[in-house]
This record gives C-alpha cells, sequence and structure tokens, in this order.
C-alpha cells in the first residue's frame, strides 16, 4: 500500500470506530498521533542511545562528548529515515555549524533536533491544582518550529503530546496573564486530570478552557 492509501484507511478505521461520536472521535485521532509520534521518538531515542554507548565522537569535531546533553543526531543522507547507518552524533553547535555551511535552511536544521518542545512541570500538591506550565509570547510566536509539544510530569514521568496548531486556538491575547510578560498558564486541575486547563487570565476570568489529552508514562519508551 501507499502511504496516502494508509492514512485513508486509518482514517476510515477511525470514522468507523467513533461512529458518529465526535469526542470518541476526537480521542481515537489523537491517541494514534500521539502513539506514532512517540514510536518515530522511540527509535530515534534508541539510534542516539546505541551511538553514544559505543563512544562515537562528534561527527563534526571528532571530539568526545562529555555528557549526554546537548547531543543532536544527524542524518547523513537527507533524503533517508532514522537508521543506525545513516545516523552520526554531533555537538549542538556543531550541528548547526555544519547545517549553515551546506547552506541549507533553518528549518532543516530544527527538522534535525529533537522537534519536540518539552515543557516540564513539577507537582503541587498544596494547590488547587497538580501541574503548571507557563507559555511565554515568544515561544508561542515560533511553534512553527516544533513538530509537537510535550507536556511532562516530572514526579511520575507521564506525558502528553500535543500539535502546536491545537494550542494557537487557547492562546490568544485575552488569556494572558499578568506574569512574566503576559505569558499563558497550562494547568492539570485536580477534577479534569485528563485535561489541559488553559487560565482564563485577564479578559475571562474564571473561566478555563479545557483541551483532552492522554498521558503516557515514559517507561512506555525505554
Amino acid at each position: 500500500m501507499k502511504p496516502e492509501e494508509i492514512l485513508e484507511q486509518t482514517r476510515k478505521l477511525i470514522v468507523e470506530h467513533a461512529d458518529g461520536d465526535t469526542d470518541k472521535w476526537w480521542y481515537a485521532n489523537r491517541y494514534v498521533f500521539a502513539r506514532l509520534g512517540l514510536d518515530e521518538r522511540k527509535t530515534k531515542t534508541g539510534i542516539k542511545r546505541e551511538l553514544f554507548d559505543a563512544n562515537k565522537p562528534c561527527h563534526y569535531c571528532e571530539k568526545p562528548f562529555e555528557t549526554r546533553r546537548n547531543v543532536h543526531l544527524h542524518r547523513l543522507d537527507q533524503t533517508k529515515g532514522y537508521s543506525k547507518n545513516n545516523c552520526v552524533l554531533m555537538h549542538a553547535e556543531c550541528h548547526q555549524q555544519c547545517h549553515a555551511e551546506s547552506k541549507m535552511e533553518e528549518s532543516s536544521v530544527l527538522e534535525e533536533k529533537e522537534a519536540v518542545l518539552v515543557k516540564r512541570s513539577r507537582r503541587y500538591d498544596d494547590m488547587p491544582f497538580l501541574y503548571w506550565w507557563d507559555i511565554s509570547p515568544s515561544l508561542a510566536n515560533s511553534w512553527d518550529r516544533f513538530d509537537m509539544v510535550e507536556f511532562l510530569k516530572k514526579d511520575s514521568g507521564e506525558r502528553c503530546v500535543v500539535p502546536p496548531a491545537a494550542l494557537k486556538g487557547f492562546l490568544t491575547p485575552d488569556r494572558q496573564t499578568a506574569r512574566k510578560a503576559k505569558s499563558w498558564g497550562v494547568k492539570v486541575l485536580k477534577d479534569h486530570q485528563d485535561e489541559l486547563a488553559f487560565e482564563p487570565g485577564t479578559g475571562k476570568a474564571g473561566k478555563y478552557l479545557f483541551l483532552p489529552v492522554i498521558w503516557i508514562n515514559e517507561q512506555e519508551e525505554d
């Protein structure tokens, strides 16, 4: 089957599963999206770990890595996918320099990075909410740099993955807060634990907006 045929069949299966229920359609659609995204990340993470454990140096500067942080996975052949034979490791700055020298577009550099923005929150047991993330205007203006936004619970490792396009409708000027240059607040409320709750901001006092999500435990990626 061709990729477009697989997509069309998947869409039909989701519609059949929902049977006219818009909530079931949304949940199934988001579940499939999130799982496929995690499958791709798991593949990349496995390759990255294997190359790092083999003590492979930076492909660009040939210096060893002192830490696992800021190590990027780079595809040698940009027309092919992620595989051990097609991937090398680079320091973050070396990776950017490599693309700059090749005169590639900035979007290509970002594509080769972990194109997932990870937002982390500790647990707040003494507050009316359980988790809390802030989104700054500068970050919201650069959503196109990322394929997905991941909200991570630091204590349990649970995470949900949301496409940036799904967040844009919630980040309106009237929902900005007075904190940190009018950032937006995203929370998990104690009575809405399967949803992201968007703070009302200064324009809609007392009215949260909710986005249903699927929480996946971090251990599923091990």
